[in-house]
């Protein structure tokens, strides 16, 4: 009776942490609302209350497996294997997306923009610019805190931001911060909310591991540089304190080990291939797919022997994307002519990624073309077989590419990620990533959907970059995880929910539910008994 009482006045105590909106609270806040309520609380109507509650209980027998329990550890696979908690400037996909979802743990930027491109208060909490988009003013979260006690006031994030960005001028009052360029800015909610643009201080130690301080969810309690990552939950986080006490992440892990581990129950969340997450689902497991949020592309370097416009627009109608994407890569991803997907522009269609080998032998003069050079990222399991596959399809149309990643290269297969829903944003970072000049934008207040299809298509012509895929990212979580789901933009912690809602079942809840999923012939009798998973704690 004395466990259904506290929960119960637990769920109805209003407990705010910072200055935010209301937030988690923590055990200690927990225990000390309980006790207030207790000294007030008539008997009687504490009486009824617990009778009522116990019955509702005794009916329904849902609720206490329903309700989050605190504590626990949450386990964590990623591929890369960083030196530093950085997040670099050339970074691969993979890697961008593993620094990307452990530092958005760390810090915060000033906004977080949701799937539709609608900005979100983070460490600002209002915002304005001037008609010219030169001059912006961010009004600042009271009350927020740095992990290593320090409040994060408008001069600490001033500086900070000034540091990351030489160009801009930024200015510090009493209670925010402005951002003045001598250039148009109208995506600068949306360049604030790339995760290069976390507000994190660093220790000053003077060596390259320099650990970073921000004002998220969680602090950092122990770094193996490459191998192991831990954090710790942040009593004094704006937003409150995190469900779980802590998270640990594994990094240098495949996708494969990644897949057993999880199968094994030795991780609660991992990365998986898409194609994976369009199979079978798999047992005890959660697996979702983000918008497609990549771009896969042939590009041209600058001094491919492939300089004549007609060869290159040649190779792009020879090339079958069908036939790769249902069987390459099993479904997943969208054929793509253009650099942006369909769900930020609305326009893809008006590039046409349809094959015509007829048409692309006709482009070609009579005399013999040169042979070129096809690199790719030997780190993308995928990259060496549909490179093979453009291959074959430039030989059928008398194009001779080879596949190699010895001698110069004329094409390479890269992949590049879109960060922001943000489409002239995306469009400009996928646009260095790939190596191409930066698109160019009218000097006025707004990009206009006119202004963002001829920008992309400037960086089409001439065929300097063909255009193949666009495709998502995908990952999976085990029967512990509760509450949570990741960002359609494929973050773990985005505008929507965060790792720092999410709660673990208990290990035994988890177990009941795994062993009924299943039939019952195929249930051991004691598969349990040895597994050594750390649980959530009881209240």
């Amino acid at each position: 009776m004395k466990r259904i009482a506290y929960r119960f006045l637990a769920a109805i105590s209003a407990a705010r942490v910072g200055t935010g909106a209301l937030a988690r609270p923590s055990r200690a806040q927990l225990g000390s609302c309980l006790r207030s309520r207790q000294l007030w609380m008539p008997q009687s109507l504490l009486y009824a209350t617990l009778m009522t509650l116990t019955s509702t209980i005794a009916l329904t027998n849902a609720s206490a497996e329903t309700r989050p329990h605190y504590g626990g550890t949450l386990r964590i696979m990623m591929q890369s294997a960083p030196n530093a908690l950085d997040l670099p400037a050339n970074a691969t996909p993979a890697d961008y997306w593993d620094i990307a979802r452990t530092l958005s743990l760390i810090g915060d930027t000033l906004v977080k923009l949701d799937a539709l491109g609608r900005p979100q208060p983070a460490l600002a909490v209002a915002w304005q610019s001037d008609p010219s988009a030169r001059h912006w003013q961010f009004t600042l979260r009271r009350g927020a805190k740095f992990q290593d006690g320090s409040l994060a006031s408008p001069a600490a994030i001033a500086q900070i931001l000034g540091a990351l960005h030489p160009g801009w001028n930024v200015r510090a009052s009493s209670d925010s911060v402005s951002i003045d360029s001598e250039t148009p800015m109208p995506s600068l909610l949306a360049e604030l909310a790339l995760p290069r643009n976390l507000v994190v201080k660093r220790n000053g130690n003077g060596n390259d591991n320099r650990l970073p301080i921000g004002t998220g969810p969680f602090l950092v309690a122990g770094w193996q540089p490459g191998k192991r990552l831990k954090l710790a939950a942040n009593e004094e986080s704006w937003a409150g304190r995190p469900f779980v006490d802590a998270v640990e992440i594994e990094f240098g892990k495949s996708l494969r080990d990644q897949a057993i581990a999880l199968e094994l129950d030795k991780t609660d969340l991992i990365e998986t291939a898409p194609q994976a997450a369009n199979g079978s689902q798999r047992r005890n497991t959660s697996q979702s797919l983000s918008l497609p949020v990549e771009l896969l592309a042939l590009v041209f370097s600058a001094n491919s022997k492939a300089q004549d416009p007609h060869l290159r627009e040649a190779l792009a109608l020879a090339i079958d994307r069908k036939p790769i994407q249902s069987v390459l890569l099993k479904g997943s991803g969208e054929p793509a002519a253009g650099i942006l997907p369909n769900w930020m522009t609305g326009y893809s269609a008006v590039f046409s990624a349809q094959a015509s080998p007829q048409r692309a032998r006709t482009l070609l003069p009579g005399s013999r073309q040169p042979a070129l050079n096809l690199s790719y990222d030997p780190r993308d399991p995928q990259a060496q077989l549909i490179a093979e596959r453009t291959a074959l399809n430039a030989r059928e149309v008398a194009i001779t590419v080879q596949v190699s990643l010895s001698g110069a290269e004329d094409i390479r297969l890269v992949r590049a990620v879109l960060p922001s829903p943000d489409p002239a944003t995306s469009l400009g970072e996928a646009a260095r990533q790939m190596g191409l000049l930066q698109p160019a934008f009218p000097a006025t207040r707004g990009n206009s959907l006119d202004d963002l299809y001829q920008a992309e298509r400037s960086l089409l012509d001439g065929y300097a970059v063909i255009p193949l895929f666009h495709l998502p990212v995908a990952s999976a979580a085990s029967v512990r995880v509760r509450g949570w789901e990741p960002d359609r933009l494929g973050e773990w912690s985005g505008a929507g929910l965060s790792l720092a809602d999410l709660w673990l079942a208990d290990a035994s809840l988890a177990d009941r539910r795994t062993a009924d999923s299943r039939p019952a012939d195929s249930r051991p009798a004691d598969s349990h008994a040895n597994d050594a998973r750390p649980e959530a704690s009881s209240r």
